[in-house]
């Protein structure tokens, strides 16, 4: 008898561990799924491809940030910002704009896009640059994140090019003016500002990734 309430005792203690172990699996799914996709990339030692499982990744880290024990930073890679670009919710992006790609060097963001050329901000200062191009053209643009007040960052615009023709930089605020760009304080004329998810309250480009600096950080 003692033996048989023993085995019971046994078998009902290994219930309740497997029972633990799945609520705590299931409570942490986020992070072992970023775990198991990071750790089947270091063993596969090829490069990230964007994906919808990246984009689940991305999603579940960005959620992190607006938890109270947020961590004080979040990496988002080259790779899973693509996906988000690619397979996440609609951005705020016109329908014109065609097969965007983001690249991150160092700390500078890549963008690049098809953009058909009558759908080009209207300036007379583009008129001889646009009769050189074609009907769509690969629009890429060179810039980095700045700082802005309330959570919110801006991307200053370095260089842009349309099916690489460098055009002059002092187009680029007529652009940006004619794209509904708006002045406001502490944001300079060739630069847009970005809203930052919630629970961030910065972000940088470092090591080709996206850092998102979260409210704890700045308020611990």
């Amino acid at each position: 008898m003692v033996g048989l309430i023993g085995g019971c005792l046994r078998r009902v203690v290994s219930l309740l561990v497997v029972a633990a172990a799945v609520l705590l699996a299931w409570s942490h799914r986020a992070e072992l799924q970023i775990l198991w996709i990071q750790l089947r990339a270091a063993v596969s030692g090829e490069p990230q491809e964007p994906s919808r499982a990246l984009a689940e990744v991305a999603r579940a880290k960005l959620e992190r940030l607006a938890e109270e024990d947020s961590p004080e930073r979040i990496v988002l890679s080259e790779a899973e910002v693509q996906s988000l670009i690619r397979f996440g919710p609609g951005l705020a992006l016109p329908d014109y704009i065609v097969s965007p790609v983001v690249r991150f060097e160092r700390d500078r963001v890549h963008l690049r896009a098809l953009v058909p050329t009558a759908n080009f901000p209207q300036a007379v200062e583009l008129g001889e640059v646009i009769g050189f191009l074609p009907d769509t053209a690969e629009v890429t643009a060179i810039g980095q994140l700045i700082p802005l007040p309330g959570p919110r960052v801006g991307l200053a615009i370095d260089e842009v090019s349309a099916s690489r023709m460098p055009l002059p930089r002092g187009l680029i605020p007529v652009m940006l003016r004619r794209m509904g760009r708006t002045d406001e304080p502490g944001l300079p004329p060739d630069a847009v500002p970005l809203p930052l998810p919630a629970g961030a309250a910065a972000a940088y480009v470092r090591n080709g990734s996206l850092v998102l600096v979260t409210d704890r950080a700045r308020n611990p």
